[in-house]
């Protein structure tokens, strides 16, 4: 494994004044406490305890499916490449923050979901439209900001063993003390994570009218390995809170590339190192937020076999991104709140050619931002009115063939900096103490990042004739609960519509790569939604669906009206949980994917997916250790009749197409794991 020495670093996580932010102060222990979180914001939000509903073994993509209008975007197998999409929206354009803190800060990548550890979190807030000011960003796809546990003393373990020489091994601890008038407490987490991911799969190598080559092959170049290290030091004081937290990475893994064109040798090492320091205080007048952050990444990629690119590559490539952002909520009357968020951060990205043992020059790229909001509730808190002005800032010493200014809507006309202004608004309506109705409009910019734009990371080949993205965004949802001694019900129900102009997404152009593009005008809309019940302590369900129809606004003739590609028509997701005496539990969960095209011309179509996975846990002792077994792709699907030539309307002809979900990486079949978990 490429190693470097472990560092330690440092976060608070924040909280804020607002009621529909983030905060420590959304303290979720059963689903009355989370009906009520998600009834107080005017976003449409979705609060995921992870708990005993999901398997041991799971990872936070798993819990990330549950929620209404989330899909997972997954390259195969446990520890696999795995990126989180809200309403269609692609993986960049949705931010990912760690208590508050930007990991992907204006969709500077496409973060990896499993790279993070599940043991280091107990909750994830997932904001599907109008994110809250307090986070300082105005991203086109929504938020995802994952909780890291607040309980001052706990303390488990947990391992997993599975098919294809995989295992899990995790563990976190806290303890608080008490040093005169300061309250203390540390938390850490460390998990280690290896497979070989060595399945089988269904190979057709890319030749539909050719059934002579088809068969089985053997995953190669699949195996991963990987620890992962979160921490926190939290001090409590009548001035206010200062926390400060960091994480480690090391991550050595072979690129498979696509399953028509497999790789032997090609590799990836990723070492990430996140520091950031936060400190709060409130009074009566409200409350103040500062944080400062760095992330600094480092990749050697080595594909000198020119297996996976477009040419023999064996380079390390460098990303930092420092950052620092401010929030302040004043209370201005007792049923208005003000808000200014602010922040700044300058990225730089250097690589080094290893071959040829040469530097490029850096590129760096300054960001600032600034988001006066405003929050008032009228009619005795009936009526929630939130509102936002998002201004933003870009300095790119290098961008590319496009410059900014040509974006309209541009306040500087520069060709290397760029100003604008895009507000966004939200508004909640209390029909009954259990009823609400939401809507949230907003507008919506996200620049292409230096992978988009210059990378050639294997199969994905950068384009430097990128133009920024921009949408409008609109939703009016629904929202109703049930609170009984016995049945508790939440049911949601949403409309939702996004145009964007000059959408990125990411086409297979041949059997090997694949290149961003932009698609010059762009639709989606759908509905979506989700029913969770509970009987006692015994039942648990929540059911998912989201419906979309997108269209692309292209005036080329072939891709005019088509669908998006990369967007699934229909996407569905129930998980089912029974718990006897509180010594036995089971779990089911079924997810459907159809619908879904690769490519403008909407010949491409990928396999309709229904995965069934299921689980068995036992806890012999009272205080003892926790039992699990588990099967993912419970009827191993690996196949699926597809039309052979959908723009063909006189060819009927049906052929078998292997599972795949991105760009032709293909998933496993039937998989078995084993865990055993133990907490206190």
């Amino acid at each position: 494994m490429f190693f470097l020495p472990l560092a330690i670093n440092l976060i608070l996580s924040p909280s804020w004044a607002a009621e529909d932010a983030p905060s420590e102060d959304v303290v979720v222990e059963g689903q009355r406490e989370r009906a009520a979180a998600e009834t107080n914001a005017s976003a449409a939000l979705t609060v995921i305890p992870l708990d005993g509903s999901l398997p041991i073994s799971g990872e936070v993509a798993d819990a990330l499916e549950t929620a209404t209008g989330v899909r997972i975007e997954r390259l195969g197998g446990m520890a696999g490449w795995s990126t989180v999409s809200i309403r269609g929206a692609s993986s960049r354009q949705v931010a990912v923050y760690m208590d508050g803190v930007p990991l992907n800060p204006d969709g500077a990548t496409a973060l990896n979901l499993s790279e993070l550890p599940t043991t280091a979190f107990e909750r994830i807030e997932v904001y599907r439209g109008n994110p809250p000011p307090q986070f300082g960003a105005a991203p086109m796809g929504g938020v995802v900001n994952l909780i890291t546990p607040q309980q001052p003393e706990s303390l488990g373990v947990s391992a997993t063993a599975a098919d294809h020489s995989t295992h899990r091994v995790g563990a976190f601890g806290a303890k608080a003390v008490q040093v005169g008038s300061n309250a203390i407490d540390v938390w850490a987490a460390v998990e280690s994570l290896g497979t070989e991911g060595d399945y089988e799969f269904f190979q057709n190598r890319s030749t539909v009218f050719n059934l002579f080559d088809d068969s089985f092959e053997t995953r190669q170049n699949n195996d991963k390995s990987q620890i992962n290290l979160l921490s926190r030091i939290r001090t409590r004081s009548r001035l206010g809170t200062l926390s400060v937290t960091g994480g480690m990475l090391t991550r050595d893994e072979g690129i498979p590339g696509p399953a028509s064109a497999q790789s032997t040798g090609t590799r990836l090492d990723t070492t990430r190192f996140l520091t950031a320091v936060n400190g709060e205080s409130d009074g009566s007048w409200g409350r103040s937020q500062l944080s400062a952050w760095l992330i600094n990444t480092h990749e050697l990629w080595d594909d000198r076999g020119n297996e996976v690119g477009v040419g023999v590559q064996h380079e390390d490539r460098d990303t930092r991104m420092l950052g620092m952002q401010t929030t302040t909520d004043v209370v201005v009357t007792p049923t208005t709140v003000a808000i200014v968020a602010g922040s700044v951060r300058h990225d730089q990205y250097t690589r080094f050619n290893r071959i040829t043992e040469t530097e490029d020059a850096p590129m760096e790229r300054t960001v600032w931002s600034a988001s006066p909001a405003i929050r008032g509730q009228l009619l005795d808190e009936r009526l929630q009115l939130d509102g936002t002005v998002f201004v933003q800032g870009i300095h790119n010493d290098v961008f590319g063939d496009a410059a900014l200014s040509q974006v309209p809507g541009a306040i500087t006309q520069s060709t290397t900096d760029f100003i604008a202004a895009k507000p966004r608004a939200g508004v909640l309506v209390r029909l009954s103490p259990s009823t609400v109705t939401k809507a949230s409009w907003g507008q919506y910019l996200r620049p292409p990042d230096f992978t988009e734009l210059f990378g050639n990371r294997g199969s994905v080949i950068g384009n430097p004739s990128l133009l920024p993205e921009s949408s409008t965004s609109a939703d009016l949802g629904f929202r109703t609960t049930l609170d009984g001694p016995k049945v508790n019900l939440v049911c949601d129900i949403a409309g939702f519509r996004s145009d964007t102009r000059n959408k990125i997404v990411f086409i297979q152009n041949s059997q090997r790569t694949v290149r961003p593009i932009n698609v010059k005008g762009a639709r989606i809309q759908g509905v979506e939604a989700a029913l969770t019940l509970g009987v006692f302590d015994a039942f648990q369900s929540r059911t998912s669906l989201s419906h979309s129809w997108t269209e692309n606004l292209s005036e080329a003739a072939a891709y005019a009206g088509n669908q998006l590609p990369g967007i699934p028509n229909v996407e569905l997701s129930q998980r089912t949980m029974l718990t006897w005496t509180n010594s036995i539990t089971v779990g089911h969960t079924y997810s459907l994917t159809d619908g879904e095209y690769w490519d403008q011309t909407n010949w491409y179509q990928s396999a309709p997916r229904h995965f069934h996975s299921a689980f068995a846990r036992v806890v012999p002792w009272n205080t003892g250790p926790e039992l699990e077994i588990e099967t993912r792709n419970l009827t191993n699907q690996m196949v699926e009749k597809v039309e052979r030539d959908p723009l063909n309307t006189e060819d009927d002809a049906m052929v078998l197409k292997g599972i795949d979900d991105f760009h032709g990486y293909p998933l496993p079949g039937r998989t078995w794991l084993l865990s055993l978990r133990w907490s206190a």
